[in-house]
């Protein structure tokens, strides 16, 4: 049976691609260094329109409105232009709520293309561009630390990490949060409190990795205006162990990339966090599923044990029956004070702690 990866490990070769939401203009080049403020690519937002009813606005017939109008179709005009009148004893006018293009008039309507932003899309990570995908992006290729999580807010963010924990089983709270963390990526254990998620965008700060979280939060942190990536789960949930370990020992002095994206079980993509690091062009990268075997390091998702990491003893030749009354193949567990216990293998994940004894 195919074991889903969740990697967590300090050094591995890392290639991620970054595209723009619709065809645009590469601005990078193969080979090219990038950092995370690099634009790589830019496109021009798709045009939105707006409808002006010139005859309601003013308080008049179609036909007369039309010879109120101030532009006539090809006319740019920016926000608060006056687009017909005036008219009446108040002098009503109608303006223009948009920059942008006058498309179509008449029948007492102005149809506006309301004036397109310049979208410009970051390299988001230090690394180098591997390859070009032309008019929508690139590949970047980088070699680094690596943790991925189970729930992100879809927003992405860089910046130096800021340590706001004392242990895995912490409680994140808004007294915790002052300026001096202005502009940095919060780690943090267990949040429960909504003012934490505010006073973290009134700062502001530029991410907030999470060990865990309330899941009444949800609503809100999806629509804070930075990211939020949630390592192990929902509830009160110690950091696991590889992760907290992983975090703590980051570099304060380097940048650390958040992506706090939409976890895809069909493709395997995850929020992840990555620190990139100079290291040797050999390392390989981690594998996105694998066969579960004995001697591989598990993480546990079942809920007498979420969170908790162990090691394959056996694999179970036959489906067992559990408690519940579901009956599935199982694997059984060791733990490191060498409990022992027998998890569903739906329940377990692997992930890759390769070259621990890397210093960064």
């Amino acid at each position: 049976m195919l074991a889903p990866v969740k990697i967590i490990t300090p050094l591995t070769y890392i290639q991620r691609e970054r595209l723009l939401p619709i065809p645009g203009r590469v601005l990078a080049r193969q080979g090219q260094e990038v950092t995370p403020a690099d634009v790589v690519a830019e496109c021009n937002s798709s045009p939105k329109y707006t409808i002006l009813d010139i005859a309601e606005g003013l308080g008049v017939p179609a036909n007369r409105a039309d010879k109120l109008l101030q532009c006539k179709a090809g006319d740019a005009i920016t926000k608060g232009d006056v687009i017909a009148g005036p008219v009446g004893l108040f002098q009503r006018v109608v303006r223009a709520s948009h920059a942008g293009l006058v498309k179509i008039v008449g029948d007492g309507k102005v149809l506006i293309e309301n004036k397109v932003s310049l979208f410009e899309l970051k390299a988001g990570l230090d690394g180098t561009v591997a390859k070009i995908i032309p008019e929508r992006g690139v590949v970047i290729e980088t070699r680094g630390a690596l943790l991925q999580g189970v729930w992100g807010n879809g927003q992405a963010g860089y910046g130096l990490i800021q340590l706001l924990l004392d242990g895995p089983a912490d409680v994140l709270t808004a007294d915790k949060l002052d300026v001096s963390v202005r502009g940095m990526i919060i780690l943090g254990g267990y949040c429960q409190s909504p003012e934490v998620l505010k006073t973290a965008g009134e700062i502001p700060v530029k991410g907030l990795i999470l060990g865990s979280m309330s899941s009444a939060l949800i609503p809100l942190a999806k629509k804070v205006k930075y990211p939020v990536l949630i390592v192990d789960g929902f509830g009160q949930i110690p950091l696991n162990a590889a992760a907290y370990k992983l975090l703590t020992t980051i570099n304060k002095k380097r940048d650390v990339t958040i992506h706090a994206q939409t976890y895809q079980t069909f493709t395997g993509e995850r929020p992840e966090v990555i620190v990139s690091l100079p290291a040797p062009e050999h390392i390989e990268a981690h594998l996105r599923a694998d066969d579960f075997a004995v001697g591989q390091k598990v993480y546990l998702i079942n809920k007498s044990y979420t969170a908790q990491t162990g090691i394959i003893e056996r694999i179970l030749e036959k489906p067992i029956r559990f408690p519940s009354g579901i009956q599935s193949p199982a694997a059984e567990i060791r733990f490191s004070n060498n409990e022992r216990v027998k998890v569903p293998l739906a329940n377990l994940e692997t992930f890759g702690e390769k070259n621990e004894q890397m210093t960064y």
